[in-house]
């Protein structure tokens, strides 16, 4: 069946331009969501600026390790959900499904950058390197089983951006703290259930099994307690800094944090967005407003601290 299916697109692929078969090969990579990769860089920037300015070489091995796994998992769940990314309004366009890629060419890909991860790994200090490899395994199991089992699969979402705050962390030798990873998993958890949300209202359970298991209320209360769960962690996070910044850096921006807050509930729960949150963030103007101001007002404070 995938052969009939692939065939015409791989016919098809023998008149596309070369540069259009390397730009749909570089697709797989998802080079848009390597913004992903950024808790390796702000929690230990946002725990200590100095100390994290001081290790920048471990720092940018840990993130380009990470963008390399994260590609790799990629390109991995691509190749094995190609068939039921057909039946998806929108994932029926990515590369694989589209047949603008090949499965071959797909799985050369896989092993080019299971290599990179691989070597990069090995440049990296042990115990990053096992927080690394943790997330690579934990993302593979996730493709090949979790990713069906309700909760579990948005819990793994979110436990692998909890693994990249970790690992800039401890890169940067700093202590882990435990707020910001409630901050960041909690946070994370809400984006998944709204993408989930997102794929019941537009299609329906029929391309993701999960689905079966969730329904609109319940994913909207749950959406709002993780989201007042990662507000309450990150209040938390920034009242322990050294004082008087922690208390400064927790008043000046915590109206920015509430107000991107709400702004993505309303998109996921009144314009029915949510679908996929870098995109989110990326095109809506007033998300885009409120994230830059709070990152900007939480820098002013930092920046003083560290002067």
């Amino acid at each position: 069946m995938v052969q009939t299916l692939e065939s015409p697109a791989t016919t098809a692929l023998d008149d596309t331009p070369v540069r259009f078969r390397w730009r749909a090969l570089l697709s797989l990579l998802r080079p848009r969501h390597w913004i992903k990769g950024a808790p390796v860089l702000v929690a230990p920037l946002v725990i200590a600026p100095v100390v994290a300015a001081g290790h920048v070489a471990p720092l940018g091995l840990t993130l380009a390790a990470f963008l390399a796994a994260s590609s790799t998992v990629y390109v991995l769940n691509d190749l094995r959900d190609r068939d039921a990314d057909r039946l998806h309004p929108v994932k029926r366009l990515r590369a694989l499904p589209s047949g603008r890629v090949t499965v071959r060419a797909a799985t050369l890909l896989l092993v080019v950058l299971a290599g990179i991860t691989a070597v990069l790994l090995t440049l990296l200090p042990l115990v990053v390197a096992g927080v690394v490899g943790a997330y690579v395994a934990v993302n593979v199991w996730y493709s090949l089983a979790l990713k069906h089992q309700p909760l579990v699969d948005v819990s793994v979402v979110a436990a692998g951006f909890v693994l990249r705050a970790l690992a800039g962390t401890v890169a940067a030798g700093l202590p882990v703290r435990p707020f910001l990873l409630i901050c960041v998993y909690c946070a994370c958890v809400a984006l998944s259930l709204g993408k989930r949300r997102h794929e019941l209202a537009m299609v329906g359970d029929a391309h993701r099994s999960a689905l079966s298991a969730y329904s609109v209320p319940f994913l909207d209360h749950v959406v709002v307690v993780n989201l007042v769960v990662a507000l309450a962690g990150y209040v938390a996070f920034l009242w322990g800094l050294a004082s008087p910044y922690g208390a400064v850096a927790t008043v000046v921006t915590f109206p920015f944090a509430t107000f991107t807050i709400y702004r993505y509930l309303q998109m996921v729960m009144v314009d029915r967005s949510g679908g996929d949150p870098v995109v989110d963030l990326v095109r809506d103007g007033p998300m885009r407003a409120g994230a830059g101001l709070w990152a900007a007002a939480l820098a002013a404070v930092l920046i003083a601290s560290a002067l």
